[in-house]
């Protein structure tokens, strides 16, 4: 299986306060059975690490990241610059959405990896087409 991961989802797996915490937990722990890659991009984890810092602590964002660099099961990509291009159309298409330009990001990585599943909390996903795990 191949699912992309969202910020809030990152967020939520790394922070025992957030609302979403057992249930993001409990998703993932089905995988120890079933293989699955997640994939994020650069962007995501640029918001994750903010928020651990700010919302958690110092220590939290700085795990997050080694549990990146050794995961076998995460592909973190950078996103390319045609991919960006693709993510402000995306952006410029929808006015009547309130969606973040990392969002849009998102959105433009799943098209190009035809990526149908996201783990998030955020019903953006939804809104563009996507199928929102758990």
């Amino acid at each position: 299986m191949r699912l992309f991961v969202d910020t809030g989802a990152w967020f939520a797996l790394n922070s025992r306060s957030d609302e979403n915490h057992n249930t993001a937990t409990g998703f993932v722990r089905r995988f120890k059975k079933e293989p699955v890659l997640f994939y994020t991009t650069d962007d995501v984890v640029d918001e994750t690490v903010t928020l651990l810092r700010f919302k958690v602590s110092h220590s939290q964002a700085l795990l997050f990241l080694d549990f990146l660099a050794q995961s076998a099961h995460v592909a973190r990509v950078q996103v390319t610059s045609e991919l960006v291009g693709q993510a402000e159309e995306i952006f410029r298409n929808y006015t009547d959405k309130r969606w973040s330009f990392t969002d849009c990001v998102s959105f433009a990585f799943m098209d190009e990896l035809g990526l149908e599943e996201a783990f998030c909390f955020d019903q953006n996903f939804a809104q563009y087409g996507k199928i929102l795990c758990p």
